[in-house]
């Protein structure tokens, strides 16, 4: 599995129980600010701001350190381990191994899940870009009001009310949309429905131009055009969409509580919010468009009992919930970093002729090895007396015995083949693999192994940069990590070593 799909692989599946988790804090958290829309406001915007970050940040950790185009591995493999005893091996359990995180997936399930997700996000795309064209043909078809006395009067006090020049915002007509809406990202443009201005209330008029004002004054279309794009590579999650429709309906919320403290009396706003808000069609109160405006939040009922009931809270006790509720989403969505799932291509089955093979080759390998051993004791027992001679070669004998009962004692207690545990090794430290051998750590005798023994695979991967070799050692049971260590340099080895 490339690279790229690994990353993808592991931001999606580890996306589905992060996103999660911060929207139920984010959710706690907006309970314990529910008497302060503001701060609701922007502690709905964090979740969605993390509920990206906190998913690439694992996606990238669970990337190989110096990933890209791998060099051939190669590797030898030797039934003995001589530099076993260099090493000190703290065995663990398999239930306490870090790597029981790692999880490998089909490569069946690998392309289904990565072709649906990129099937969903190209349909996001294409909605989110319909959306678009749609608000550039809203924006065509609008009207300038021309000389308008009763707009341009409500224009210039709503300006002056919030410090913001009347010259820079356009406000024109449509027909084609039923309440009043902002768009533009750098030139902002305020659209009035052709029946209200027909209408020519005056506090009809003035909430639609004072809350459109606001959200100019906000900058709500280019912060809701940028938290579109933010939700795209997660817009499958059904908790993302929640973080995306808090944030539009505190939006509103807020601009509401803004227009009744500068603007109009509460009481009045809230009449006129319930003439506008009515007048847009049940279906289309979240637009489709990618407009803000005073109807983008279907929870009327909520916004009037927020402008007619307006709590009253000490400015510093909210701030104090505020660094309670930051640090409650915060630390536990990070720390979910740290608790990452990594995902990976399962290795295809091995051919039970391809492992024959093998066998054969380790017992040529092995072979090999104690002849080149017996080749330096043959000018030694030359010296020694024939009984002397007869007794090396009947212990010899009978080690060798003793080695292949073990070895096959080994090739039958391991679950795991020596391709799979290169795998797992050079998926944890990358490198080209020097020496890979079957072991175990205590016998109770030979072919049997002890109860609290422990078979494994010795993997040596090599630093291709030209630092030390990591000695990775696989429990052959169940494919975790017992130890992963740096060789020391030899100049600090002991002599004896």
């Amino acid at each position: 599995m490339t690279t790229s799909s690994q990353f993808v692989l592991t931001f999606l599946l580890n996306a589905v129980w992060q996103i999660a988790l911060i929207a139920a804090l984010a959710s706690f958290g907006a309970w314990i600010l529910r008497h302060s829309t503001r701060y609701q406001h922007w502690l709905w915007v964090a979740a969605l701001c993390l509920s990206l970050l906190v998913p690439a940040i694992t996606a990238f950790r669970s990337l190989p350190a110096g990933s890209g185009a791998a060099a051939p591995t190669t590797f030898q493999r030797e039934l003995t381990n001589p530099i076993l005893s260099d090493l000190d091996l703290p065995f663990q359990s398999p239930s306490t191994a870090v790597s029981t995180w790692s999880f490998q997936l089909s490569s069946t399930l690998v392309v289904t899940l990565l072709v649906v997700y990129f099937a969903f996000l190209l349909y996001s795309s294409f909605r989110l870009l319909r959306a678009w064209f749609t608000t550039q043909e809203v924006r065509e078809s609008a009207v300038d009001l021309g000389a308008n006395q009763t707009v341009d009067a409500i224009t210039r006090d709503c300006a002056k009310r919030l410090n913001l020049n009347p010259s820079g915002v356009v406000v024109c007509s449509s027909a084609t949309i039923p309440v009043p809406v902002t768009i533009g990202l750098f030139d902002p443009v305020i659209l009035l429905p052709e029946a209200l201005l027909r209408d020519g209330n005056t506090d009809l008029l003035t909430s639609a131009i004072g809350h459109e004002f606001i959200h100019v004054a906000r900058r709500d279309y280019v912060l809701n055009f940028i938290y579109e794009l933010l939700y795209l590579p997660f817009s499958f999650h059904p908790a993302a969409a929640l973080l995306r429709r808090r944030i539009k309906q505190t939006r509103e919320l807020c601009c509401d509580e803004l227009v009744a403290e500068r603007i109009l009396n509460a009481q009045v706003y809230a009449r006129s919010l319930v003439a506008l808000a009515s007048s847009a069609p049940p279906l289309r109160r979240l637009s489709v468009t990618t407009t803000v405006g005073i109807a983008d939040a279907d929870i009327l009922e909520a916004r009037i009992m927020s402008l007619l009931n307006k709590p009253k809270l000490n400015r510093r006790w909210k701030k104090l919930m505020l660094v309670v509720v930051s640090l409650l989403l915060l630390v536990p969505s990070l720390a979910a970093a740290a608790f990452a799932m990594r995902f990976e291509l399962a290795p295809a089955p091995q051919d039970p002729a391809q492992q024959e093979k093998e066998l054969i080759e380790k017992a040529r390998v092995d072979e090999e090895i104690s002849r080149a051993r017996g080749n330096d004791l043959q000018l030694k027992e030359r010296t020694l007396d024939p009984r002397v001679r007869a007794e090396i070669q009947r212990k010899r004998e009978v080690e060798m015995e003793m080695s292949a009962i073990r070895q096959a004692a080994l090739v039958r207690l391991a679950r795991i083949t020596m391709d799979q545990a290169i795998q797992i090794a050079t998926s944890h430290t990358p490198g080209k693999v020097l020496l890979c051998s079957l072991e175990a750590d205590k016998w109770e005798e030979p072919g049997k192994l002890a109860k609290d023994g422990t078979v494994f695979y010795q993997v040596i991967v090599g630093d291709e940069s030209g630092g030390p070799a990591t000695h990775t050692l696989i429990n052959a049971i169940d494919g975790t990590i017992i130890t992963s260590s740096k060789e020391l340099p030899r100049r600090m080895r002991s002599p004896s070593n």
